[in-house]
């Protein structure tokens, strides 16, 4: 998963003939497109009363829940019709028990809403950076992320709370040097810039602009080059009978699920849906963030799978996903992208076979 999960596409696709089957969790496989914009988001919640409280994180996810939990037939705290939420949910006119999630002044009046410095930082958090030119690995984006109804780090009792708000947006704001209480990406792009790009270390990571880097610009191309494992044609992987499993989870704020996606639709592209068919799946589990959640902390034997696949030659069908912190051992149909669970509307909530994969 996440760096791992970029190794494990970086062997598919250098070392083809050295595998015979690849899982591969939640990519970080653009991982210099990926720090840059960590430098956008960082430097968008730095910006004055940007960054939310804890409490105001909370409020975000609720307001959200409200609004699109239901949209998979069933309000049971995931949103699994992320697209539908993504187009539908707005903090600047959402509201949460009958009250605006934004603050009628505009400032920050408190826990109970949000001020218009919070919800624009939170709109970066939602949209891709773009690059004026193709970056030296040829990249010239990276996604928003599904931010919408997504932990982004909040009180709670769950044992997994800390490690998911540390993987998150943390306690303290991004600042240079960056504490490690600040955001997990806010870090990350502090260290990166200072020990990988300028190699200063009292460098301040925050004058760093990503999408005009200037003197720095042809340093981070270099970077992208090393760093995003971006190859999409695994034909001899394919040739050779390797199979690639890849997953997601769609409330993943640290690696974006969208970029997943791409990566995926990339191969498509690139060999044909006929050959990734062949050898490759994709599966998007609702409520999962990046390792750990509290919503839905996806459990999946994918090494069962694969080894069917490659010794057997038995795809896998029908895979099953099962919780073990929101609602322990509840289950849901592990969708191919770009499907999602949608509630049949009878039986049990809690068992995958009330639930069926649809794509609207």
């Amino acid at each position: 998963g996440s760096t791992g999960g970029r190794e494990a596409l970086a062997v598919a696709q250098k070392w083809p003939a050295e595998w015979d089957g690849v899982i591969s969790w939640y990519p970080a496989w653009n991982a210099a497109s990926l720090d840059l914009q960590f430098g956008r988001l960082s430097r968008a919640f730095a910006q004055p009363g940007a960054y939310p409280s804890l409490a105001q994180r909370k409020l975000v996810r609720q307001a959200a829940l409200a609004q699109c939990d239901g949209l998979d037939g069933v309000s049971d705290g995931l949103i699994s019709n992320v697209n539908a939420c993504n187009a539908q949910f707005d903090p600047a006119t959402a509201q949460h028990n009958g009250k605006a999630l934004r603050c009628a002044s505009g400032a920050n009046e408190g826990d109970g809403c949000l001020s218009d410095a919070m919800i624009a930082a939170l709109k970066v958090y939602n949209s891709a950076i773009t690059f004026a030119s193709p970056l030296g690995s040829g990249e010239t984006q990276y996604p928003g992320f599904n931010v919408w109804g997504a932990e982004l780090g909040e009180d709670g009792s769950s044992p997994l709370q800390p490690t998911v708000t540390l993987l998150a947006m943390n306690t303290t704001p991004p600042a240079s040097p960056a504490p490690l209480s600040a955001p997990y990406w806010a870090v990350f792009w502090d260290q990166w810039v200072r020990y990988f790009v300028t190699r200063d270390a009292g460098f301040d990571s925050l004058s760093l602009d990503p999408q005009n880097p200037g003197a720095w610009a042809t340093r981070i191309n270099d970077l992208t080059r090393l760093q995003d494992i971006n190859s999409t044609n695994l034909a001899a992987f394919n040739q050779r009978g390797g199979k690639l499993l890849m997953a997601h989870g769609t409330a993943d704020v640290l690696v974006s699920t969208r970029a997943t996606a791409q990566y995926y639709e990339r191969l498509k592209q690139t060999m044909g849906e006929a050959a990734v068919r062949n050898f490759a799946r994709y599966y998007e589990v609702p409520g999962y963030g990046h390792a750990a959640s509290t919503a839905f902390n996806a459990n999946w034997d994918s090494l069962k799978a694969l080894d069917a696949w490659v010794t057997q030659g038995q795809a896998p069908t029908a895979q099953v996903v099962s919780d073990t912190a929101g609602v322990p051992g509840r289950t849901r149909p592990l969708c191919e992208y770009p499907s999602w669970p949608r509630y049949g509307g009878s039986g049990d909530v809690n068992k995958a076979e009330s639930f069926s994969c649809v794509t609207n």
